[in-house]
């Protein structure tokens, strides 16, 4: 059984977020939670996310991009070997909401979700 280590949980919005916790591992599961249905599917935009690492060096790795799915999903997001070789393998997840509709529209104007990353242990 495999065991996950909450990394956090944040609302997605416009800006750049850190999690609070950094990371060394490579597996994640992502959980994904709309907060309000009705604004999800009627009223308001919807959107996904871009997950990026900082590392130790100020480098940061692509942005990879996660949907809003209804089940928890398994990823890997694997440290450079480049980077690994250095021994450069802590790293910080932040993340941004991605839409087609930014950089324009307002905060406000989009759906409410939240983003919870967990890592494998």
């Amino acid at each position: 059984m495999a065991n996950w280590d909450l990394i956090g949980e944040l609302t997605v919005s416009n800006s750049w977020q850190l999690f609070t916790d950094t990371v060394t591992v490579d597996t994640f599961r992502i959980t994904t939670t709309i907060s309000n249905l009705d604004d999800w599917n009627k009223w308001k935009f919807k959107s996904a996310a871009y997950l990026r690492f900082q590392y130790a060096d100020d480098s940061a790795s692509i942005k990879y991009y996660v949907r809003v799915l209804d089940e928890p999903t398994i990823y890997v997001f694997a440290v450079p070997e480049e980077l690994r070789t250095q021994g450069i393998i802590i790293r910080t997840p932040s993340i941004i909401r991605a839409s087609r509709y930014l950089p324009i529209t307002p905060e406000g104007n989009f759906a409410d979700w939240s983003f919870k990353l967990e890592a494998l242990l």
